[in-house]
């Protein structure tokens, strides 16, 4: 077996092993042209070699040319020290994707898949080790990934490589109905008695005060959600949510803060319209659910501004139609959390562990 950086012709055989490995599928059709491309990764490909190069190398894996950071910090491509014959027929057997997250700090790792055929023969581990070794070239503290719950073996396996369960986050998403759900008027937020508003660069500090004293601040590992990884919440972060007017806040009759959500209208990969609330946080069940309603009540507006551009647009699709009415929620679990969704059309759920390791 070796380990080297995929082609564009790897994707068709890798694919017909990525589409059932969750009860609804997979996703890696919508990313591996995404991850092929990101500048500050490296999407691998695990190779079977035959049996000649087997006997050559004893068994050992080996690692194809390679990216590494020069003096400048880009990628360049380097030879590695072995070079081996080029074998017939080789197939690839295994996909792993790591990036480099936006702080330079830590590598993400995600998107381990393993041709059925091929498991339980360390497939798996040595493309971790791969992907450690590049955290380590590209001067990573550290290294994260989530893992489902229920995924026993995925878990096990990263136990044992050192990775440390750090968080614990629910994910739902939710059926919307129109105003159903809607609680708060947003063209009388003035007059709200709640005082759930979208944060101003003025909140900042205080906003960053209630962070440092928040249990679930802590408890969350200080993270966010953001595509399917888990980036860092810090002050610059912070600056740049209010900034895009994806922060809100909820504060009690003396304008202290007692809550926060932060929201993303982009949607994510090829999934553009779809609504999410990426971290949720506050002192109460009941803030909680004003905060929630609140964010819902301003992505109604952002529809029903969107429905009068695109009601003559004949391009758009039922699909279109469909991703809008659907608001996803990623947060740390707690059981306020747990209390609220029960007053929702939860069209499916899942709890997912994040998983640290200092490198």
């Amino acid at each position: 077996m070796k380990i080297r950086l995929a082609k564009k012709s790897d994707k068709d055989t890798i694919l017909q092993f990525c589409t059932d490995t969750f009860t609804w599928g997979d996703y890696i059709d919508r990313v591996f042209d995404i991850w092929y491309q990101e500048p500050d990764g490296e999407l691998l490909v695990a190779e079977e070699s035959n049996d000649k190069v087997d006997r050559n190398l004893n068994g050992n894996s080996v690692r194809e040319p390679n990216r590494q950071p020069n003096a400048d910090g880009n990628n360049t491509t380097i030879t590695a020290n072995l070079i081996t014959n080029t074998a017939t027929n080789v197939q690839p057997i295994a996909l792993s994707h790591v990036i480099l997250c936006p702080n330079k700090k830590r590598v993400w790792i995600e998107g381990i898949r393993v041709k059925q055929s091929f498991r339980r023969n360390k497939v798996a581990t040595t493309l971790i080790d791969e992907m450690l070794q590049f955290g380590r070239r590209m001067g990573a503290t550290e290294a994260s990934a989530i893992i489902s719950v229920n995924n026993t073996a995925s878990r096990s396996l990263f136990e044992k490589k050192g990775f440390n369960s750090v968080s614990k986050w629910g994910y739902y998403n939710i059926k919307l109905h129109g105003n159903k759900h809607s609680r708060i008027s947003v063209s009388n937020q003035s007059k709200n008695e709640l005082k759930v508003r979208i944060a101003a660069m003025d909140d900042l500090d205080n906003i960053w005060d209630y962070l440092q004293c928040s249990e679930i601040y802590r408890l969350s590992g200080k993270t966010y959600f953001e595509a399917w990884r888990w980036y860092y919440l810090n002050y610059e972060k912070i600056v740049d949510f209010i900034k895009h007017q994806n922060l809100i806040i909820i504060e009690n009759d003396n304008t202290i803060i007692e809550g926060v959500a932060i929201t993303n209208y982009t949607g994510y990969w090829d999934r553009a319209e779809v609504f999410q609330i990426v971290y949720l946080d506050s002192t109460s069940t009941s803030k909680l659910r004003d905060l929630l309603f609140y964010c819902i009540d301003l992505y109604t507006v952002s529809l029903s501004d969107n429905k009068k551009i695109y009601d003559n647009d004949n391009t758009r699709s039922h699909q279109d139609d469909d991703n809008s009415n659907q608001l996803q929620i990623i947060s740390y679990q707690t059981n306020e959390l747990l209390e609220i969704m029960n007053n929702f059309e939860v069209i499916d759920s899942a709890q997912f562990l994040l998983y640290d390791l200092s490198l």
